[in-house]
């Protein structure tokens, strides 16, 4: 999963820096390696033309225009600040269980807050801190050890929790958003605030946080035995992962399951588990997921899950979201 700065549909972004292709006529290449670079002054790490086909699920697509990982909130500060003057678009990647880069690329900065500043974890009963780079299957267990019941339902889900909190990542249950006590985000100034619950807003896989960066919660869980809470846990992750595709690295899930059904169920109803597009397939045990084969490109998924949209709107009436975000 990912958060998004600015958002895909906000104001319009400022004005790119001119970007020349790479050898594949695929991956942006925001100027010569040896040119300038509009983050050269800032004493930070920031790479140019970073693949980001190894940081997503599906496997496929093209590079980023600069790709960075700052080691704590000052760094990533100075990222978001500078973009921000110049225009520059930004996103924040996370696990990328969810993310379809173009064959083309990305040509903005792509953030990943991998470092140990981003990724803590604390409890502090009945409150567990966690930063947005932590990854959400550590947060759910660190919980279950420690007897603090409301995230096991979650054990299944892929990605870190920033991308979690901003998707209202759900399970069978309930969404980590019910248990959300606060989020500490930053701005595009580089600012950083916490927002309480009473400024924030969750529904079915979404949230009002695509207007800035986060970079960590608190959630706010229920004291319980540990053994029963574990075998709970436990179970949920057997259940999750029969559900999901095996034997196959290169996947994603398509859509958001409709009020009172289940995307998979009308996809199959709707006669759509052999569909494909080139390489991108239906994957069909598990009808909501699309497998990326060998030479698969962004284009093959986004027809797939067109393809698959359009089938059960006209057999069943039905508009399903995708859950897919393309960049």
């Amino acid at each position: 999963m990912t958060a998004m700065w600015p958002p895909a549909d906000s104001a319009q972004q400022g004005e790119l820096p001119m970007t020349k292709r790479s050898r594949d006529g695929q991956s942006p290449v925001p100027g010569d390696a040896a040119s300038p670079s509009p983050f050269d002054d800032l004493a930070i790490a920031v790479s140019r033309s970073e693949p980001l086909a190894p940081h997503t699920w599906l496997g496929i697509g093209g590079a980023a225009g600069w790709f960075c990982e700052p080691v704590d909130v000052a760094a990533l500060a100075e990222i978001l600040r500078r973009c921000h003057d110049r225009g520059i678009p930004l996103r924040v990647i996370g696990g990328g269980s969810n993310v379809l880069v173009p064959a083309g690329g990305f040509s903005g900065m792509v953030v990943r807050l991998s470092a140990p500043a981003f990724c803590d974890i604390a409890v502090e009963r009945p409150l567990v801190r966690a930063g947005a780079g932590a990854k959400l299957v550590h947060v759910v267990s660190a919980a279950v050890q420690a007897g603090l019941a409301g995230l096991e339902m979650l054990v299944d889900v892929p990605g870190t929790v920033g991308g979690a909190i901003v998707g209202n990542a759900g399970g069978h249950g309930g969404d980590i958003g019910q248990r959300i006590r606060d989020v500490t985000v930053m701005l595009a100034d580089g600012s950083v605030e916490v927002r309480d619950r009473g400024r924030l807003a969750f529904e079915s896989r979404w949230s009002n946080l695509d207007d800035c960066v986060v970079i960590g919660c608190q959630l706010e869980l229920d004291e319980e035995d540990s053994a029963p809470l574990t075998k709970r846990m436990q179970k949920q992750w057997i259940v999750g992962r029969g559900s999901q595709p095996s034997g196959t690295r290169h996947v994603g899930l398509m859509f958001k399951d409709p009020l009172g059904m289940t995307a998979e169920s009308l996809i199959e109803q709707a006669g759509g588990r052999e569909l494909r597009k080139g390489e991108a397939s239906v994957y069909p045990p598990h009808a909501n997921y699309v497998v990326a084969g060998r030479g698969c490109t962004s284009d093959d998924v986004r027809g797939l899950v067109e393809l698959v949209r359009e089938r059960v709107r006209q057999r069943l009436g039905v508009e399903l979201t995708p859950l897919i975000r393309v960049w």
